[in-house]
């Protein structure tokens, strides 16, 4: 009880700090342009609610609030209705000034991800290796002769770092035959694999084409179960090794996870291997709805996880700048492909957003991971809200752009009506968006269903 406590008491100081990191820079980015285009700040909060600190300096009262959710900067006329025509007033300034005040924001968060990244790469980037831990019988690697404990080391010449690279370089390719060179036995060789196409659930639960060779970097030898899992209850332990799943053979984490997920009733029936023993074990799955292409579908977890072989890979300085690149492109493609499904209603929305409560969780495994996870999740968070920050809703800063640039279009501002009316249909959809990330995230933990059995045994 006390250690959970106190595990829990540091993740909350890990979280605060987390957000105090990513909304100052992002304040900062709106403070030190307005002050470099001559407008005056007159305050500059971290946090919403009571104030813990404050501090003027230079004519801006600047606090630290009790809730690290937010924060602001108040600029001198930054409302049109109050604003008296003085040089540094904000609504004084020319169209253009004032969007890049709006927009360093959200630019500083991607410049902050970016540092994280090159840092990171340079500190030593964890990942999972490019070993081939299961084959699919029949699938391309297994036919073109792919075996259990090669190491990809290129694919058509481009070096490759760490799985998830491999699946990428994987997927990109529109070649009908790919070029692998692997390590075997300290011994190099060189294949020829033609991918296949096949329909897959992503990251966010839709089903997808993908190429695929049918490799898997994970056997089918448990590394973790969750405490207090379906796994867990049942007994299973890590190091099991899984044969079946419902009287179906399984070698591989791939087939073993389709087989679970996918299956027909929650009761699943488990042969694993310890020990040299075969034994026997029914677990009840936790089931989780998803839709895709608007057909709900039922998936089953047991809450259980891979053994992974980790390598750490170092890169200089030069080739950090080019790797943090394309990571954060990557990151913002994922972010804007998931923004337009869940807005076309090709996924649903509590498949692909997090609130505090989620991002609380990862941040507090990051942190007990070590520092190099902590800041790939601070940058991955980082140019999260940059993207979220930009969408055109206000108070989003992506929605003062929008206004800003109807009123270049027009040679004018909107009407005051009209433009009080976009501002509250922004915030209104902004606060139901808030609400409904916060049911999502009780949801998740099981809060509503915890007070409904409780109502039940009170009643």
């Amino acid at each position: 009880m006390i250690e959970s406590l106190f595990s829990n008491l540091q993740g909350t100081i890990v979280f605060a700090i987390f957000l105090g990191i990513l909304i100052s820079v992002h304040e900062w980015g709106h403070f030190i342009t307005a002050k470099k285009c001559g407008v005056r700040v007159d305050e500059f909060a971290i946090g919403f609610g009571p104030t813990l600190y404050s501090k003027v300096y230079n004519g801006t009262n600047y606090m630290l609030k009790l809730l690290p959710l937010g924060g602001f900067v108040r600029m001198a006329g930054d409302e049109r209705s109050k604003c008296k025509g003085a040089k540094d007033e904000f609504f004084s300034k020319t169209v253009g000034q004032r969007a890049l005040i709006i927009f360093n924001g959200p630019l500083i968060n991607f410049v902050l991800a970016y540092v994280c990244f090159v840092f990171l790469f340079m500190l030593g980037m964890q990942v999972d290796e490019a070993k081939v831990g299961g084959l699919i019988k029949g699938d391309p690697a297994h036919t073109a002769g792919l075996m259990i404990n090669d190491t990809i080391l290129e694919i058509d010449s481009k070096k490759i770092y760490g799985w998830s690279k491999l699946k990428i370089n994987i997927a990109n390719s529109n070649k009908d035959t790919i070029q692998f060179k692997v390590l075997r036995d300290g011994k190099i060789l060189e294949k020829q694999i033609q991918p296949k196409v096949e329909e897959r659930s992503n990251l966010f639960g839709q089903i997808r084409e993908v190429r695929t060779i049918g490799v898997s970097p994970y056997s089918n030898v448990v590394g973790f179960v969750e405490k207090e899992g379906p796994a867990d209850l049942a007994e299973i332990k890590e190091g099991d090794r899984i044969v079946e799943v419902n009287q179906v053979g399984v070698n591989d984490w791939i087939t073993l996870h389709e087989n679970i997920t996918q299956s027909a009733t929650e009761n699943i029936e488990l042969k694993i291997e310890r020990d040299d023993q075969i034994l026997t074990k029914t677990v009840v799955a936790k089931k989780r709805e998803v839709e895709d292409k608007g057909e709900k579908k039922v998936l089953h977890f047991i809450a259980v996880g891979p053994t992974t072989d980790l390598v750490t890979y170092k890169f200089n300085f030069l080739t950090s700048l080019k790797m943090s690149y394309d990571e954060i492109a990557d990151i913002t493609v994922m972010t804007c492909k998931a923004v337009y499904w869940m807005l076309t209603g090709s996924m649903a929305a509590r498949d692909g957003v997090g609130g505090p409560v989620m991002i609380f969780s990862v941040v507090k495994t990051a942190a007990e991971m070590g520092l190099n996870h902590f800041i790939y999740i601070l940058g991955l968070v980082s140019a999260s809200l940059a993207i979220f920050n930009l969408m055109p809703v206000i108070p989003l800063d992506g929605g003062h752009l929008f206004l800003l640039a109807i009123e270049k279009v027009r040679g004018k501002e909107l009407p005051a009506k009209i433009e009080e009316l976009i501002s509250y249909t922004g915030l209104v959809a902004i606060i139901a968006l808030a609400l409904f990330i916060f049911y999502i995230d009780f949801d998740r933990i099981g809060l509503f269903e915890s007070i409904g059995n409780l109502i039940k045994k009170v009643n």
